[in-house]
């Protein structure tokens, strides 16, 4: 096997100490490859890399400063900034992780009673035929898994604030709550869609990739105060990720990575259920696949924080949570948050 090498290096003493989050999920693959292979520190970059529980987690100790830079939900800094659920804090991103990545799972329960699709869901829940509503999960309403869920139930003519309820559940938790029949469906990221395909309990009507090609999954979301404070490490930081994803969507590569991905301290899963998330056919489930990249860490602006997808954010945001405090939102928000300018100066230093 070939061994992983990078051209990103720089002369420099390790700074002070980067408190770095993360949540078990594929698409913390850039972070998990960037210390594995030792690129922070070879970037004069003291990071210590933390694993959070959930996306709770990650919101309240960036709020609290109990983490100085963090993998967040696409949405997460807009919450953030607006202060729901958390008090007003001035989150920013400068740089876009993953696009896509994420897949809606249904039980084998429906399967087993008529379901295959989303038009059969619809029929199935306008039948009546079970007591109570479906009870689908996603990892927070703040999420692009709650939007792609809601675009997907109203494209097949369900009404996802009436027609079912939606929970939410820590990543880990979905496939316990899915086998032990305490939710009929989720949406959530990889590798746990690919799990429950595997062990038999779940199939996937639909990936995020087919409901809205491109979207914004992960982003890197720090506080003003911390990239005031340090804006080289934040700039340097996030060069390293840059390289990183490239490392990550090199196909030569796949073995490597995914070896890495696969260890107990990191995903603690097989190659080679993570390998179906790299895949150009992805598993659906009962010999279905669905074609075309799944996940996307690099190529096609990936991690350029636009504005064209930051207000793409915002809007389903609007559109799908119930919160006052989205019902005016400032026109200048999505560039206020999501920081183009930021993304340039890292990508491009020489020019800065």
């Amino acid at each position: 096997m070939e061994a992983l090498t990078s051209d990103f290096s720089i002369s420099s003493q390790p700074t002070a100490a980067i408190r770095l989050g993360y949540i078990r999920l594929l698409d913390a693959a850039p972070l998990i490859v960037a210390e594995s292979l030792g690129l922070f520190r070879d970037a004069g970059l003291n990071v210590e890399l933390k694993r959070e529980v959930g996306w709770a987690t990650v919101r309240d100790k960036l709020a609290f400063g109990d983490l100085d830079v963090s993998q967040a939900l696409s949405p997460m800094p807009f919450v953030m900034q607006l202060g729901i659920g958390v008090a007003p804090s001035k989150v920013i991103t400068g740089m876009v992780l993953s696009s896509n990545g994420n897949a809606i799972t249904l039980s084998k329960q429906l399967c087993e009673e008529g379901v295959e699709c989303g038009d059969s869901l619809r029929r199935y829940i306008k039948s009546g035929y079970r007591p109570r509503k479906l009870v689908l999960g996603v990892v927070s309403l703040y999420s692009s898994h709650h939007f792609m869920l809601c675009r997907w139930l109203e494209a097949h003519g369900i009404n996802p604030k009436k027609d079912v309820i939606i929970t939410v559940l820590p990543p880990e938790q979905v496939l316990r709550n899915l086998r032990s029949a305490n939710i009929d469906g989720f949406c959530v990221g990889e590798p746990w869609n690919s799990v429950a395909v595997q062990e038999g309990f779940g199939w996937c009507p639909a990936t995020s990739e087919q409901i809205a090609s491109g979207y914004p999954e992960k982003v890197l979301a720090t506080t003003e105060r911390f990239y005031h404070e340090r804006p080289e490490d934040y700039l340097r930081l996030m060069g390293v990720l840059s390289e990183a994803c490239a490392l990550c969507d090199a196909e030569e590569q796949r073995t490597a990575i995914l070896n890495i991905l696969s260890k107990p301290n990191y995903l603690n899963c097989t190659p080679e259920v993570l390998a179906h998330a790299f895949s150009s056919s992805f598993p659906m489930g009962g010999g279905r696949t669905a074609d075309g990249p799944f996940l996307r860490f690099k190529g096609e602006d990936v991690n350029r924080p636009d504005q064209a997808r930051a207000k793409q954010v915002l809007n389903d945001l609007s559109r799908f949570v119930p919160h006052e405090k989205l019902q005016s939102v400032s026109r200048t928000l999505s560039s206020r948050v999501y920081r183009e300018d930021i993304y340039d100066q890292a990508m491009n230093p020489i020019l800065s």
